[in-house]
């Protein structure tokens, strides 16, 4: 990447960590090769990559919303992110995960040490506010869902506390992507 495309990345991450959806579409636009890269290297059938790349997606969201330019290039984290993203999707879906054709990337999606307090706070305020949009389109049901989607917990394990099928679940997941892709 030259000067003036790393600029122009910065200021499209900048404004999308600020809400800018326009900024966060073009950011999405640049990096659908990466993404569409992961999931063909995955082999799975052509009905499963639509949700994979809705997972890479929100995995391209968490690195724009939590991203430190301090830390590594924006790629590098984006690549970081998309695979913690789409792993964690297949592990919970009960799947084998193989592994991804990227060497020796770390981790770095998750907070580390060494933020400052600040920085904490103003990502806490940027989520809640995302969270609150996301939160305003989805039903009660959803909403549930969602939120132990969010937190890991596998399908059947949401089933079984709302005492629903698997299937119910997953449709509710797939509504929930659909709104949110129409959020982005």
């Amino acid at each position: 990447m030259n000067k003036d495309s790393i600029f122009e990345e910065s200021v499209l991450v900048a404004s999308a960590k600020e809400g800018d959806s326009d900024a966060f579409g073009a950011l999405a636009s640049r990096y659908h090769g990466l993404l569409y890269s992961y999931i063909s290297s995955l082999g799975v059938d052509e009905s499963e990559r639509e949700d994979l790349m809705q997972e890479a997606l929100l995995g391209l969201l968490r690195a724009v919303r939590s991203y430190d330019s301090d830390r590594s290039s924006f790629a590098t984290y984006v690549s970081a992110c998309v695979k913690n993203s789409i792993t964690s999707y297949l592990r919970r879906s009960g799947r084998q995960v193989r592994s991804f054709p990227v060497e020796d990337v770390y981790s770095v999606c998750e907070n580390g040490d060494g933020e400052s307090p600040e920085l904490i706070l103003i990502d806490m305020e940027s989520t809640a506010q995302l969270m609150k949009k996301v939160f305003s389109v989805l039903s009660p049901y959803e909403k549930k869902v969602f939120e132990m989607y969010l937190a890991e917990i596998p399908y059947a394990s949401i089933a079984k506390r709302l005492n629903k099928n698997e299937k119910s679940i997953d449709n509710a997941i797939q509504r929930i992507k659909a709104k949110l892709k129409k959020l982005v």
